[in-house]
């Protein structure tokens, strides 16, 4: 069975309502019928959290791996260096293997309504992963920007200015698509060489 697996924090979980929901998952088995997708995100996860599963993550086989972290990272409680964050999304990448996954930068968050998270860290973060992208030679989708530049900014994010709406994850869903397809496409090349 061909897989595709999301991994990240509530971002990629679905968080509405302020309980867990597929939403992004639900989505994806739509668009990619024919492939397993199983969501391992876990909400209130940092990297460092994420360090303790990435064997089990390599274990499923995946064609595809969706990572997203960041919203937690980004937060100065308990607060994590840029430099930890590259190396634990290099480990993480490295362990899963960069031709499986696409890799998010942390979305954008309303740092008026959580100002433990300023936009001085989330554009600081979104730098780190854009620069292992390219250094990883990773798929990458700067989420970051695609909503900071949206028209409507505040119908992407629920009232916690945290947690994606529909609209939101329209916006990460049209980003998605052709990345895993891509993705797909180039796996299933290396598979038949």
């Amino acid at each position: 069975m061909k897989r595709i697996v999301l991994f990240g924090d509530s971002t990629l979980m679905g968080f509405r309502d302020g309980k867990a929901s597929d939403t992004l998952a639900k989505r994806i088995r739509k668009d990619f019928p024919g492939h397993e997708v199983i969501n391992m995100s876990i909400s209130d996860y940092k990297t460092n959290n994420a360090m303790t599963r990435v064997e089990r993550i390599k274990r499923l086989n995946p064609r595809v791996v969706i990572l997203g972290f960041g919203i937690n990272d980004i937060s100065i409680n308990d607060e994590i260096k840029p430099g930890k964050f590259a190396s634990n999304l290099t480990s993480i990448i490295e362990t899963i293997g960069s031709d499986k996954v696409i890799l998010l930068s942390p979305p954008f968050i309303d740092w008026v309504k959580n100002p433990s998270r300023p936009w001085t860290r989330q554009l600081q973060f979104e730098l780190v992963t854009e620069h292992l992208s390219k250094q990883l030679d990773v798929s990458y989708i700067d989420i970051l920007h695609s909503m900071a530049h949206s028209a409507n900014l505040s119908e992407l994010l629920q009232a916690d200015g945290l947690h994606f709406t529909k609209q939101g994850y329209n916006l990460l869903e049209d980003e998605l698509i052709p990345e895993i397809k891509a993705t797909l496409a180039k796996n299933n090349e290396l598979v038949s060489n």
